[in-house]
């Protein structure tokens, strides 16, 4: 039944670090195509159209960082739960993972629209 657990456990944890290497991915592929975007990018979809939606691309970048620390800081909280409840543990490295997914797939959109 060890076995099991530890098993869980690092496949929970690759999966949190294979979102933080997805995050690093799209970093590169903003560098790559810094040049290409205009000075100002959609980001705040839930504002009315036009001009309120956009941001400077400055601050598209400084969103991947921002990601990547608090999937690092969800980690190491799930990690220090992890002894006290498993349950809770597993469902903050969860929300991570999906909230790095939801996070990409919009930063991936955003792109695919500009460039």
């Amino acid at each position: 039944m060890t076995d099991v657990k530890a098993e869980g456990k690092i496949a929970r944890h690759w999966l949190v670090w294979l979102a933080e290497i997805l995050l690093i991915f799209a970093g590169v592929f903003l560098l790559l195509f810094w040049n290409r975007l205009p000075p100002e990018v959609p980001w705040l979809y839930s504002l009315p159209w036009g001009a309120p939606q956009l941001i400077p691309k400055i601050w598209f970048a400084l969103t991947l960082p921002l990601a990547m620390i608090a999937g690092l800081v969800n980690l190491v909280i799930s990690k220090q739960i992890y002894r006290q409840d498993m349950v809770v543990a597993v469902v903050i490295e969860g929300a991570a993972l999906l909230l790095t997914v939801m996070y990409l797939a919009a930063f991936f959109r955003v792109v695919s629209i500009i460039t």
